[in-house]
């Protein structure tokens, strides 16, 4: 059997809590695979190259949402157009969004055991599938700039990421709105872009984010994009235009996944969007943060992966 190929960033932040986790997982894989843990994106490189070689069946992510999005990434320019391996998202890092959309639970030594001891006795896997969202050359579920990447900035700044964190960040933000305050001005900044859909300009050009997922919830059980799997090979795109006071008065809509109201910003199902901005502008792929210097970037979609749910 070809085997279960691990992949664990050491630098995780939980990983760095527990520093014994990726022994465990090692071990708990024994014969049915290799587990290594990658320092440097050239190491990655190397270790995708080598799990491609030997045509493993399962490959299994031990980090956060940040971690996946990067070894994803290096997975698709190392496969290239041959079939790719089944992916089991271990939940080993702070932010775990893309996991808790799929309904992933455990931790990630009780997710290796339960993956390990079906893929020896040859048992099925519960099974889901997701499109990756292609963001220029790199690879994810979920895209934002604007709103969203200042939020996170403002998140991580806080030197203690978490889900608490993430709700004191938010109800941070909704207070500063209310006195006006250095905060939500931060936040709200404009992505002044010409945004095409489809092949098709919107008549906008001042954005507060655009918003691009193949997921349904972007962090906080916000089930922002309910219309991800709507149809086939598609993701579900939003731009937010709104004043900070009606953006709030909405959130209950966009927390339960309702239509956004007209005010607030324009929602579609789309298949390519091309963002052609005045300026760079920063923004984030599964919570990792990146910069877009030219100002242009384009969002397609990717493979479809199969994630292994249990």
């Amino acid at each position: 059997m070809p085997g279960i190929g691990v992949i664990s960033n050491p630098r995780s932040r939980q990983n760095l809590k527990h520093p014994d986790r990726i022994r465990r997982l090692a071990y708990i894989l024994g014969q049915g695979g290799s587990s290594k843990a990658t320092k440097s994106f050239e190491e990655l490189d190397q270790v995708i190259d080598e799990f491609k070689r030997q045509e493993i069946d399962i490959l299994a992510l031990n980090g956060g949402d940040g971690t996946n999005h990067v070894v994803l990434t290096a997975m698709m320019k190392a496969y290239g157009d041959k079939p790719l391996p089944k992916i089991a998202l271990l939940r080993g890092g702070t932010l775990n969004t893309i996991s808790n959309a799929c309904d992933i639970k455990g931790r990630p030594s009780g997710i290796l055991f339960n993956i390990t001891e079906k893929y020896s006795n040859g048992e099925a896997f519960e099974i889901t599938e997701r499109d990756l969202l292609k963001i220029g050359d790199m690879y994810g579920f979920i895209f934002g700039n604007g709103i969203v990447a200042n939020f996170m900035e403002t998140y991580y700044a806080s030197g203690s990421p978490s889900p608490t964190q993430g709700a004191l960040t938010l109800a941070r933000g909704i207070g500063s709105m209310f006195i006006g305050g250095p905060t939500i001005r931060k936040w709200m900044e404009k992505v002044y872009a010409k945004v095409t859909v489809d092949g098709e300009v919107l008549p906008m050009r001042e954005w507060v984010s655009i918003f691009g997922s193949t997921i349904r919830e972007i962090g906080l059980n916000f089930r922002v994009f309910h219309r991800c799997e709507e149809e086939p090979h598609s993701f579900h795109m939003l731009t937010l235009v709104s004043h900070p006071v009606w953006l709030v008065a909405d959130l209950p809509h966009i927390y339960f996944g309702r239509p956004l109201h007209p005010r607030v910003g324009y929602e579609t199902v789309a298949k390519d969007v091309l963002i052609e901005a005045e300026h760079p502008f920063g923004y984030t792929i599964d919570g990792d943060m990146h910069k877009c210097e030219s100002g242009t970037l384009r969002l397609t979609v990717g493979p479809r992966l199969q994630l292994i749910v249990k």
